[in-house]
C-alpha cells in the first residue's frame, strides 16, 4: 500500500485528500467518491460521476513527463473543466 495525495480542481474550487491505495488509479477513484460526500458540492450530479468513471477507465491518470510519483487526469463535462493530480506521497 501506499499513500496517495489527490488534488482536485473542479466547482470553482481545490480540495485535497489523502488515502492509502495499491495504485494510483484507486486513489483518484477513492478520492472522489469522497469528495462527492462533500457537503459543499451540492451541485454534483450523478451523471456527472459517471462521466468521471468512464474517462478514468478510457485513458486512465497519465503519469508527467520527467517526473515520478505524480499523475495528471482531466475532462470536461457540460462546459466545465476538471483537473486531477494524483501525487504518491509515500510508501506504506
Amino acid at each position: 500500500m501506499n499513500l496517495y495525495t489527490v488534488i482536485f480542481e473542479f466547482m470553482g474550487g481545490t480540495y485535497c485528500s489523502q488515502n492509502s491505495s495499491t495504485d494510483e488509479k484507486k486513489a483518484l477513484l477513492y478520492a472522489m467518491k469522497e469528495n462527492i460526500e462533500n457537503k459543499e458540492l451540492i451541485d454534483f450530479k450523478e451523471d456527472l460521476l459517471d462521466e468521471f468513471n468512464f474517462w478514468v477507465e478510457e485513458i486512465g491518470v497519465l503519469p508527467l513527463d520527467e517526473l515520478k510519483n505524480i499523475w495528471y487526469f482531466s475532462f470536461s463535462y457540460e462546459d466545465e473543466s476538471y483537473h486531477c493530480h494524483v501525487i504518491k506521497t509515500t510508501n506504506l
